[in-house]
């Protein structure tokens, strides 16, 4: 809108104004629709239902439904009119599905039969995640990722994918311009490395030119690095869930097939009267690139290479039920990310200088203070992974030699911390830049996710909470949308058919103001197509390129395959399948293909019976008998390390009661059962609320204000083994604490040499099973919480038990160091450091 227009008019009340005055803003609505701004449209409203609510505002009824619903849209206020009114009958247009009803056809669930189909591979709706990593000479430059996926698989690659977004954008030059080009829509994921140049996988169209963000060239090979470690996790993915498929191809092939596409649109604009045809290929091997192509005109009337869109203004996403959805977004994706990436770090760090203290201290100690304060060997219970930063507890605790351990691997410890650590100093850092940016690209990101959703009727569903505040924002923007869609298809005589299909997404770029044009939210409907099994019509008379594969003719499944008929086919199938089994001369690759063939005619057939085949039967009440007695044994074979372990991390936690039960249950010879009394002296110290640093010398020389249950704890000790804890105690003042908890720990026999192979297969699987259902737990336990905010005891309450279970449950051998955080946040405080020894 003019600046001369905005300031004579807006500057009085919209019911103060001339007739010739709101026909001024009425020609500006008509003029920049569908992108009307704001102050526009909000003028025109507040005239409309002031000076003439009883009558229609615009000698076109359609454009008095488009303010309505561009009115809706913004988040105005749009009573529920008397019968009589105009506005009752415009609301009632508004819910005709041929005015503003969904756009693309209605969604189908995607079950076995189609995801298994050799028909298509690229399905938005898909069960699996087919990824197609664009490479060059250099390695992975782009991700295109299609299928929805199964609910954690989903969370894993839309999150690593924003991440890496992220990321990228936070190295874009600046002088490039704000514009993002990667999309996490749902069901579709493009991520690219950034790089400038017109080679890409999503190439957009010359409007875009002025306006290209493109990584500089100094970034150039973090970005690549960035996309590398997406494919990298994408990769991990398919490996340990074979739910994720991860295919390679060249850049060159990727911008041949899209240059192609490109061709033919051309061909069909110059010859008006012809239509050219691109099949798809039923011989296929599976091979072929899979591309996000724009909906292209076949007409010159755009222009050479000019594709279908609409523009928007960004005052459509100003609206309280917008704020709410994207501030609900960002809290629970991009803000969590940047939190998560700090508290990583932030341990890591920690780590770091404790690891350095503990070097400095025995490098400067002299060979007779070493004698005194280490024992010969260290017990290591914990390892550093490089690969995912994080540390994990060991099954069975490992005896290495102190020197060794000093000189070898703690300042390999030390190193591979300050790797993670740069590494996630880096991700802060770039998470920060593209958060902090003026158009930040978590904010461009979340809106074109949200604006592809509701022209798709689809609903994001990274947390109820989004999910509410999305239906909310959607009830208000969708029939704008849908109307002036189909406006815009019809003044180009386009059939709305043949751009909105099951495999078409929106992708949405913001187009900042530039020499005095308008800021603007650019809309276009793109197309996954597959080199091979997608067809491609070229035609001018239709006016767009129209693309169709399989998804456009898929049809729900009938209940007739469950039929006599249909299991006793599923059965031949089986038997046939179970003799290529038992036949010796049939190859693996033989029986892959006949069994997948099996699966395709008779999914839930063959699935069931796979399952039943596999499927234990439940045990005898003699086996059962002899489960228990075994996971007895090894209980007690494990008691003194597990229950002084689970003391320790209680202790750490203040879970006083917690320790001392964990205590209570220890089961040993009387000279291992003493160092755990030594250890509940301890406990019962920390309990007492003596200052830790304090704890050595007053428990060592037994002075006054030592607690009584302390002392209790020692005299048990004394009784079971007076050599070892008079020897304790006389160290002990010459220690810090947590080398006198470690001393504690050494030498404890492992439960190899207490317990047969098949007793440490019946603990560790009941570890694995009470791990699956603690994660559970704190996941239900998780979904109590608010969004927003919560007071840190009520969160306490909510997380607490699980926590808990999580640090120091029984049987529980994962990683505790998560749960040590998530106690560190909810708490505000750091526990102390007792005892712990990390790993090789």
């Amino acid at each position: 809108m003019t600046e001369g227009v905005f300031d004579e008019l807006f500057l009085k009340a919209p019911f103060a104004w001339e007739p010739e005055e709101a026909e001024r803003v009425k020609q500006e609505f008509r003029d920049t629709r569908p992108a009307a701004q704001l102050p526009v449209v909000s003028g025109l409203w507040q005239y409309w239902r002031q000076r003439a609510a009883d009558a229609s505002l615009f000698d076109d009824p359609d454009e008095d439904l488009a303010l309505v619903l561009h009115a809706k849209a913004l988040g105005l206020d749009v009573p529920v009119p008397d019968p009589e009114e105009p506005l009752a009958a415009l609301l009632g247009r508004a819910e005709d599905p041929e005015e503003c009803g969904p756009l693309v056809p209605e969604p189908l669930s995607w079950g076995p039969r189609a995801a298994l189909a050799r028909q298509v591979r690229a399905v938005l709706p898909g069960s699996l995640v087919r990824v197609w990593v664009v490479v060059d000479d250099q390695g992975p430059v782009e991700v295109l990722a299609v299928g929805e996926g199964l609910p954690d698989i989903r969370q894993h690659v839309v999150q690593s994918a924003l991440i890496t977004s992220l990321r990228v954008n936070g190295l874009v030059d600046p002088t490039s311009g704000p514009q993002v080009e990667d999309f996490i829509g749902v069901g579709l994921t493009h991520v690219s490395a950034g790089l400038a140049g017109r080679d890409s996988a999503v190439r957009l169209p010359s409007v875009f030119d002025a306006r290209r963000a493109a990584v500089g060239d100094a970034a150039t090979p973090t970005a690549r690095g960035l996309v590398r470690e997406l494919v990298n996790g994408l990769r991990a993915l398919q490996r340990e869930t074979n739910l994720v498929e991860v295919v390679e191809v060249r850049r060159a092939d990727v911008t041949a097939f899209g240059q192609a596409v490109r061709d033919l649109a051309d061909r069909a604009a110059d010859h008006p009267h012809k239509a050219f045809l691109r099949p798809a290929r039923a011989d296929t091997d599976g091979g072929g690139v899979v591309a996000l192509l724009p909906c292209l005109r076949t007409t010159r009337s755009g222009g050479p290479g000019a594709s279908v869109h609409v523009v928007l203004h960004p005052d459509l996403l100003s609206s309280e039920a917008y704020r709410d959805l994207e501030e609900a977004h960002q809290r629970v994706l991009a803000r969590r990310l940047t939190v998560d990436a700090k508290l990583r770090r932030d341990r890591i760090e920690a780590d770091i200088k404790w690891l350095t203290a503990d070097l400095e201290s025995y490098e400067r100690a002299t060979k007779e203070e070493r004698v005194l304060k280490w024992d010969p060997t260290v017990l290591l219970v914990e390892k550093f992974d490089e690969l995912t930063g994080t540390v994990i507890k060991l099954a069975e605790p490992e005896e290495i030699d102190v020197d060794l351990y000093y000189t070898n691997n703690v300042p390999q410890l030390i190193k591979s911390r300050e790797v993670w650590r740069k590494r996630l100093d880096e991700v802060v850092t770039n998470l920060d830049a593209a958060a902090g940016k003026p158009h930040a690209p978590a904010r461009q990101l979340a809106a074109g996710r949200f604006l592809d959703a509701v022209l798709r009727d689809v609903v994001p569903d990274e947390s109820p909470a989004v999910e509410v505040a999305f239906l909310r924002w959607r009830d208000q923007v969708a029939p704008m949308l849908r109307h002036e869609w189909r406006r815009a298809l019809r003044a180009q005589g386009i059939d709305p058919s043949d751009v909105f299909t099951r495999h078409t997404a929106f992708l949405t770029r913001y187009l900042p103001s530039v020499e005095g044009d308008e800021a603007a939210l650019f809309v276009q409907p793109y197309s996954v197509v597959d080199e091979h099994l997608s067809a491609v019509l070229a035609d001018a008379r239709r006016g767009v390129l129209v693309v169709r594969d399989a998804t456009d003719h898929a049809v729900p499944e009938h209940d007739g395959t469950d039929t006599p008929e249909a299991r006793a086919q599923a059965e031949v199938a089986w038997a046939e399948l179970a003799r290529l089994g038992d036949d010796p001369g049939t190859d693996e690759r033989t029986f892959n293909a006949a069994f997948l063939d099996a699966l395709r005619a008779h999914p839930r057939h063959i699935a069931r019976r796979m399952t039943e085949e596999l499927h234990p039967g439940d045990p005898g009440a003699a086996e059962a008998e002899t489960i228990e007695d075994e996971l007895r044994h090894a209980a007690r074979a494990m008691s003194l390390g597990e229950g002084m372990d689970r003391a320790r991390r209680a202790m750490r936690a203040s879970a006083f009661v917690t320790a001392r039960l964990s205590l209570d249950g220890v089961r040993a010879d009387p000279h291992w059962e003493a160092r755990a009394w030594l250890l509940r002296a301890v406990v019962e110290c920390a309990a007492a609320d003596l200052v830790t640093a304090d704890i050595p010398g007053m428990l060592g020389s037994q002075m006054p204000g030592v607690p009584a249950a302390a002392l209790r704890a020692l005299d048990e000790a004394v009784h079971l083994d007076a050599a070892y804890t008079t020897e304790w105690l006389a160290t002990l003042p010459e220690v810090d604490l947590d080398r006198g908890i470690r001393r504690l720990f050494h030498g404890i026999p492992r439960m190899r040499a207490s317990t047969t192979d098949r007793e440490r297969a019946v603990w560790l699987f009941r570890g694995a099973v009470e791990a699956a259902r603690l994660a559970r737990q704190l996941d239900e336990a998780g979904e109590e919480l608010p969004e927003d905010e919560e007071a840190i005891d009520t969160a306490l309450v909510k997380l607490g038990k699980a926590v808990e279970d999580v640090l120091v449950g029984p049987y529980v051998g994962g990683v505790h160091n998560e749960a040590d955080s998530l106690l560190e946040v909810l708490t505000g405080e750091e526990p102390p450091k007792y005892g712990g020894r990390t790993g090789a």
